[in-house]
């Protein structure tokens, strides 16, 4: 009897495995999710890429494999692009995202914590666009910087430093 029962339950559970198993396969729900919202990602990675002075015609596919094209049309893949315009396309990438969960699924938050984007090898123009970008951004969102570079310390409203002083941390507020 109780065997009985146990197998009864793993053949319901196997079935439920099996119904959840071809919604997700690439005809199923997956497929039809990423027909709707592809051409949404598309569309905010192009508008974050021009926001941020980089004009290129940025695309995925179904299969999230990247097109990107210059202003005459060059294909190029990312490892084409220097270390500076990569940092653009995946700061683009990563605000689109946040940006289409947060039209589509309501999911809404009013923090972005940023490790080391200005540590990295984005040129000027491309950190001055930045700037620009987080303020706007600040206007709704409360945006942690965390950075060894203290060349931009002065473009924050807020910093909060914390380094060693004598083999201890110590925390000082500057507003």
């Amino acid at each position: 009897m109780k065997l009985e029962a146990e197998r009864s339950k793993t053949v319901m559970e196997q079935a439920y495995l099996d119904v959840v198993l071809a919604m997700l396969r690439d005809g199923g729900i997956r497929a039809n999710l990423i027909e709707n919202y592809l051409p949404v990602i598309n569309q905010t990675i192009n508008k974050y890429l021009q926001v941020l002075d980089f004009f290129v015609d940025f695309n995925l596919d179904s299969s999230f494999k990247e097109t990107i094209k210059s202003r005459h049309r060059d294909e190029y893949v990312f490892a084409n692009f220097s270390e500076g315009e990569k940092m653009r396309i995946n700061m683009a990438i990563l605000l689109a995202w946040r940006a289409v969960a947060k039209m589509r699924n309501s999911v809404a938050t009013n923090l972005l914590i940023m490790d080391e984007i200005f540590d990295s090898s984005m040129d000027g123009d491309g950190t001055s666009e930045l700037f620009k970008l987080l303020a706007e951004l600040a206007k709704t969102t409360n945006i942690f910087v965390i950075s060894h570079n203290t060349n931009y310390l002065d473009r924050f409203d807020d910093v909060i430093k914390v380094e060693k002083v004598g083999g201890f941390t110590a925390i000082s507020h500057n507003s």
